[in-house]
């Protein structure tokens, strides 16, 4: 099972294999990337990263996943 909670942190990586156990607002969010490895030892070179968390972010978007923003 999937822990969404550090699957948003960014640091973890959900193989494509496993891509059946995120949920489908994952699919429809701007900051779902995907990344490949070449190393031999992978057994799934594609991995399903979050990048809501990552400094470097193309989007400012409120993800899917989250409860939308307080209004001020």
């Amino acid at each position: 099972m999937i822990d969404l909670n550090e699957f948003r942190l960014g640091t973890w990586g959900v193989p494509l294999s496993d891509s059946h156990e995120l949920p489908e607002c994952c699919f429809r969010c701007p900051y779902l990337v995907t990344e490949e490895y070449t190393v031999c030892f992978v057994a799934d070179p594609f991995y399903y990263y979050c990048a809501y968390s990552w400094p470097d972010r193309l989007t400012q978007s409120h993800p899917p996943c989250l409860p939308p923003p307080l209004a001020s």
